[in-house]
């Protein structure tokens, strides 16, 4: 069968699809436009060969499960083959029936996804592979998908970081709203990068969570917020240790993965020696939008 063969640029970093001509998942793609490209000079990082798969295909894999993951409705169970390849079998409590496949090589370069059920239980697979797959190559090329609203202001991106609840996509609308010429870049994964160049930066994705942001634009990190609710607005910068505490666990990826993890943890400590972590104790109000604007900034404007 023909294949429809589709490359990608996400902050610097390549990657393809190949997907059959016929596969329904074509007209699914449309968060994935503002990245398409047509460079043939530039490496590509993985690829995704999503495969034909019958209704009724058993996808459970026979080789040993090592973890499993659940939150708000969805499961991912995780297998790990002698070889070192991966499986993650992809459940949603919302679709009974399907379930999602993702079988990867030992080196992270090229995976197989095979996926059953209904549309939107294979529109989830898709999209929740492409964030794995882009994780796990982007660990070792200084490029790290992370959990995060972050907004634009004066070329500047600021990113609120804080466990699912906590305020994240408020505190951004926060700013939308009483900071002039703010806009959002990303509102659930944006891209950190530490380049050659040694600017941290940060990037927009084709992953915005439950917010259609899919924006290929780029911004000069200026600080990360470490979000806690709380009945006062209270903020304070934070030292290297807790700085490193409060960014790691927002970053996706196998942190049991040594290759990937030492990777991590080198852009991480790159990352925090140039920009600055505070902890805001807040309430959802105009007063912690207005203080975390002023401890970000008040750098550039001594400058």
């Amino acid at each position: 069968m023909s294949k429809n063969k589709y490359k990608y640029i996400v902050a610097k970093m390549s990657f393809e699809v190949h997907l059959d001509v016929s596969d329904e998942l074509n007209d699914h793609l449309q968060q994935y436009d503002p990245f398409l490209t047509v460079d043939k000079t530039s490496d590509v990082a993985f690829l995704v060969n999503v495969l034909s798969t019958s209704p009724s295909e058993n996808l459970k894999p026979d080789i040993p499960q090592i973890a499993n993951f659940d939150e708000e409705g969805q499961r991912m169970q995780i297998y790990k083959s002698d070889a070192g390849e991966y499986s993650i079998l992809m459940t949603l409590d919302s679709d009974e029936v399907g379930c999602c496949l993702l079988t990867i090589n030992n080196d992270f370069s090229q995976a197989w996804l095979r996926t059953t059920g209904s549309l939107q239980m294979r529109v989830y697979g898709f999209n929740s592979a492409m964030m794995m797959m882009y994780a796990f190559a982007g660990a070792t090329r200084h490029n790290l998908l992370i959990h995060s609203s972050v907004v634009r202001k004066n070329g500047r991106g600021y990113l609120f970081l804080g466990k699912s609840g906590t305020g994240k996509s408020t505190h951004s609308s926060l700013w939308l709203k009483y900071i002039p010429d703010t806009e959002l870049l990303n509102d659930d994964n944006p891209v950190l990068r530490f380049g050659d160049d040694c600017i941290p930066m940060v990037y927009g994705t084709p992953w915005s969570g439950k917010t259609p942001c899919y924006r290929n634009v780029e911004a000069r990190i200026g600080g990360f917020v470490s979000l806690n609710q709380a009945p006062f607005n209270k903020i304070q910068r934070l030292s290297i240790l807790p700085a490193y505490a409060a960014l790691l666990p927002a970053v996706s990826n196998m942190k049991w993965e040594r290759r990937l993890n030492d990777g991590i943890n080198q852009t991480i400590n790159s990352i925090i020696s140039n920009v600055p972590i505070f902890r805001l104790d807040c309430l959802p109000d105009e007063t912690a939008a207005r203080m975390s604007y002023g401890e970000l900034t008040s750098d550039i404007k001594s400058e």
